[in-house]
């Protein structure tokens, strides 16, 4: 971990000079763009976010359903914005209210870095995430003994990790990303823009435990599709949005089955559908911002060669409180060679 954190900020600090070549800085920054985007030049912007963004794994066949969920139903995030840059650290404390059922649902321990760069029209999110210990949900559909207040059944040694990364391009120059994602602008007035979304995923899933037929696999997926985004301001510190996201794409599973004779691999592909939508409200003041965003996502795919139908439709929220700070003259040095 603490190599892959030095190599995150080796390649931010490159990034940060080659961004800064690219906001072109033999000219003058205007503080608001043609009236419809105000920038907060100079501004560090620091939040704190609670969300309910985890990831499960759901399975259907043609005799069961499998339910995996993780014991971390809700997270904590942090995000430090500056800029076009943005990097974030999440993490689910056991204090959290529906965290730490350790005795009906098990131990989860998860951890997720991120960065986001965003430039006029085109972003990039760059994310690692590792989640170790899940329950099955449904645990009443394989022990008609189970009632609630028993535990479920549990995976311990059920291992996560996720490196994802997603590009897109806005189309509109009048409409601000950077509003609702790291709030170093300011939308004044109503509009939307059309964003076109790839997104490139390799995750692992590792069932670590000693038992015999457990299975690890190794996932690369990409997708991309259609995108349109609108943010409605209100006196030009309340907003509104509304977004809508869809994507095709393909994912390869390698998958491999412990048993007593020996392991038995296969080799997958299949075809993913996706779609996202989001509607958010939100305040964006001078100093103090703050927002409530929640979103329905859907996937769906058929594994090769089966009858598994893996399917999955979850619903998120996301609220946020933050600040704006001047930054320290020594990262507007840096921000500005």
């Amino acid at each position: 971990m603490k190599a892959f954190t030095r190599s995150i900020a080796l390649v931010a600090s490159i990034l940060v000079r080659l961004g800064a070549e690219a906001q072109n800085p033999d000219s003058t920054r205007s503080l608001i763009e043609n009236g419809w985007i105000e920038r907060m030049s100079g501004k560090m912007a620091f939040d704190l976010s609670f969300n309910n963004s985890y990831q499960t794994f759901e399975v259907e066949t043609a005799s069961n359903r499998i339910l995996l969920y993780p014991n971390t139903p809700n997270n904590l995030r942090l995000n430090v914005n500056y800029e076009f840059i943005s990097v974030g650290i999440q993490f689910a404390p056991e204090f959290l209210p529906g965290n730490g059922d350790n005795d009906l649902k098990g131990n989860t321990r998860s951890l997720q870095l991120g960065a986001l760069l965003l430039f006029k029209h085109w972003f990039s999110d760059i994310s690692y995430s590792q989640v170790k210990g899940y329950y099955l949900r449904n645990t009443i559909d394989f022990n008609n003994n189970w009632t609630r207040g028993n535990p479920y059944i549990q995976f311990p040694d059920l291992y996560h990790e996720d490196i994802s990364i997603t590009a897109g391009y806005i189309h509109n120059s009048k409409f601000s990303f950077k509003s609702l994602t790291t709030q170093t602008e300011r939308q004044l007035k109503s509009t939307g823009s059309f964003i076109p979304v790839f997104n490139l995923d390799y995750y692992r899933i590792n069932d670590q435990s000693n038992a015999l037929n457990t299975q690890k696999s190794n996932n690369i997926e990409f997708s991309m599709g259609p995108g349109y985004a609108h943010t409605f301001v209100m006196k030009e510190r309340f907003y509104a949005s509304i977004g809508l996201f869809g994507s095709i794409g393909y994912l390869n599973t390698k998958l491999t089955t412990r048993t007593a004779s020996g392991d038995i691999k296969t080799d997958q592909d299949n075809l993913i559908l996706r779609g996202d939508g989001k509607v958010g409200i939100g305040y964006n003041g001078h100093k103090f911002y703050s927002g409530l965003f929640t979103s329905i996502t859907g996937t769906r795919f058929q594994q090769e060669n089966t009858t598994a139908m893996n399917t999955e439709t979850r619903v998120f929220y996301h609220f946020f409180c933050g600040m704006r700070f001047n930054a320290p003259k020594f990262l507007k040095k840096i921000f500005r060679k």
